[in-house]
């Protein structure tokens, strides 16, 4: 029987594993960003930043969650065919959602007419290319192969940051970024392919079409519940782009998407680590020792508030004193909208990788239900605060978000107490 601290000292050592990749693939872009803006006109990365919050709505969903499913099951075949059903799902899902890329492109909402042909199609080809790349991840989370997931993080990141800078002088263009985009999530999944063993592992597993329809059916929370929670959750942090594209213009809207990406940066750093880590520990908990996940869960809690509050607190105030000195004198705004952003990003490093939680408390539904409020809290106080200035919008947001994920926490801790933790296959059956 693993006992909660023990696990929790596992766990934080594969985290650490898997943060060391991200942070040695995050420091390029974290270097290059002052480039960036100065190099790259605000408009262009108005439009580079409406065509990755759409990628960040529907990616997270491309492979119906059948991933998350995969690492929780106990049975190595269920979670091959939850694999496979997660990669065959990427395709069409991302065909449909360039299809509504392009009906929102002509309609003109949230400033998608901004977007060329061209781009709504390079948009689908990324979403190809991140679903591959989850479902993948997901199967060697699985097998705890984190080494192999931290240096798949490292060459997409290094990918993503050299192209826009190294390439610069054929264009400072949002084409180039979208690129670099692509190129970075096709290069770590050829490298999880090659080092992963993947082709072999296919060779030995022959799953009829009967065997996956079955998986499907049993399995079926996971599209039906956590497919729209998926795409509700990653909403929430990427509608405010075209909100505020559609408010305030496009050039605002490239410094939002900028300043965005860099201060998530250590919360996603944090959250992609620990959340598919406490997920695998969390899993081989469940069932063990009644209140073990949840024991399991508050100390982890406490350790991501200590780990948030040491990141963003330096941050947040010495940003506007900085920014635009980094970035450029035009701007010097970036300052405030960092300071603004830090709590929201220490509220989403406690609780985004928590969530994984709900899945083990065959309380799914809850998940759902938590991330509709989510997204009605942080969508609603925007449009209400664009009648104000620019920072007052970005301020609401975020004190938003921040009642947002104390509510969500509280659904985590309810669900996990009263739940009852059984196998997730008995769960989704």
């Amino acid at each position: 029987m693993r006992m909660p601290h023990i696990a929790a000292r596992g766990m934080f050592k594969d985290v650490l594993l898997v943060a060391r990749g991200t942070v040695l693939g995050q420091l390029p872009f974290v270097a290059v960003t002052p480039l960036i803006a100065r190099l790259y006109p605000a408009a262009e990365l108005g439009v580079y930043g409406l065509s990755m919050a759409y990628v960040g709505i529907v990616a997270p969903v491309a492979g119906l969650r059948f991933d998350l499913a995969a690492i929780s099951s106990r049975d190595r075949t269920d979670a091959q065919a939850l694999l496979l059903l997660s990669v065959l799902s990427v395709f069409p899902v991302a065909a449909a959602s360039t299809g509504v890329l392009y009906f929102l492109k002509y309609l003109g909402w949230g400033s998608y007419d901004a977007l060329p042909g061209w781009l709504v199609i390079a948009t689908g080809i990324i979403i190809v290319a991140s679903g591959a790349y989850s479902s993948l991840r997901s199967w060697l989370v699985r097998r705890h192969r984190f080494r192999l997931v931290a240096n798949s993080l490292t060459l997409l990141g290094c990918v993503r940051a050299v192209i826009p800078v190294a390439l610069v002088p054929l264009g400072a263009s949002a084409a180039l970024l979208i690129a670099a985009e692509l190129f970075a999530r096709l290069s770590a999944v050829g490298q999880m392919v090659r080092s992963g063993a993947l082709f072999p592992s296919l060779r030995l597993t022959r799953l009829p079409l009967g065997a996956l329809l079955e998986r499907a059916r049993r399995f079926w929370k996971y599209p039906l519940l956590l497919g729209p929670s998926g795409l509700v959750d990653a909403a929430s942090t990427a509608l405010p782009v075209p909100i505020l594209a559609s408010c305030y213009g496009l050039a605002a809207a490239g410094k939002f998407a900028l300043v965005q990406r860099l201060v998530l940066l250590p919360a996603a750093l944090i959250v992609s680590s620990a959340g598919d880590v406490f997920h695998a520990h969390a899993a081989r908990l469940a069932g063990e020792r009644e209140g073990s996940v949840t024991q399991f869960l508050t100390r982890t809690a406490g350790k991501l508030l200590l780990l948030g509050i040491m990141v963003y607190a330096p941050m947040a105030l010495l940003a506007p004193f900085v920014a635009g000195w980094v970035f450029g004198a035009r701007w010097a705004d970036a300052g405030p909208m960092i300071a603004l952003l830090t709590p929201l990003c220490i509220a989403q490093t406690i609780v985004s990788p928590l969530s994984r939680g709900l899945l083990l408390s065959g309380r799914e539904e809850r998940k759902l239900l938590a991330d509709a409020l989510s997204l009605t809290l942080t969508v609603a106080s925007l449009y209400l605060a664009s009648r104000w200035s620019l920072l007052v919008a970005i301020g609401c947001y975020s004190t938003a978000a921040v009642v947002a994920n104390a509510l969500y926490f509280m659904v985590i801790v309810q669900a996990l107490q009263h739940g009852t933790l059984t196998r997730t296959e008995e769960q989704s059956s």
